[in-house]
């Protein structure tokens, strides 16, 4: 089971995400990204870990004023990371995917494998219109799988109802 927030930029998908997690009380494995302090660097860290902005983790900078993705960096980090998650994690966190990894196979598999897996998956992807003709299409459009349009009508409520529905799922993999 997996669900991908989708939306707007600015909208509240991290932050669904984040309010989510803290009703649900698990740490997570999976990744998160997000820009550095100065926002020249997009980072790429362990979503159980504090936000870590250092070179190691950077997998797209601005270059001419334009984000520009980092394949190797991509395929350093993100397979890494979702392995060991896979090993000890009750949860996936996919925090964001879009189009910096197309060219990025080894992450790209890495994420496919972890949608396809046994363990549950919460992530956020780019809007449809964003999404369209790239390898995020396939992952937005598996049977098992649901995306969420975040607007400011449903936000707020949206953790809620992700937290029971994940809650359910957690518990069920608990009996087995």
């Amino acid at each position: 089971m997996y669900v991908f927030l989708t939306g707007p930029s600015g909208v509240g998908k991290s932050t669904a995400l984040d309010r989510t997690l803290a009703l649900l009380g698990v740490r997570p494995g999976g990744f998160r990204t997000g820009f550095a302090p100065d926002r020249t660097r997009l980072c790429l860290w362990p979503a159980w870990e504090m936000p870590d902005w250092s070179e190691e983790h950077t997998v797209a900078r601005m270059v001419q004023g334009r984000l520009t993705g980092d394949p190797e960096a991509f395929d350093r980090l993100g397979p890494r990371i979702l392995a060991e998650s896979r090993t000890w994690a009750s949860l996936l966190v996919l925090d964001e995917l879009g189009w910096l990894e197309r060219d990025a196979a080894a992450f790209r598999q890495a994420v496919q494998d972890s949608v396809a897996g046994e363990l549950p998956v919460l992530g956020v992807i780019k809007p449809e219109q964003q999404r369209a003709g790239t390898w995020l299409e396939s992952l937005a459009q598996a049977p098992d799988g649901t995306v969420v349009t975040v607007n400011t009508v449903n936000r707020d409520s949206l953790p809620v109802l992700l937290a029971e529905q994940f809650g359910a799922t957690l518990a069920g993999m608990e009996k087995k």
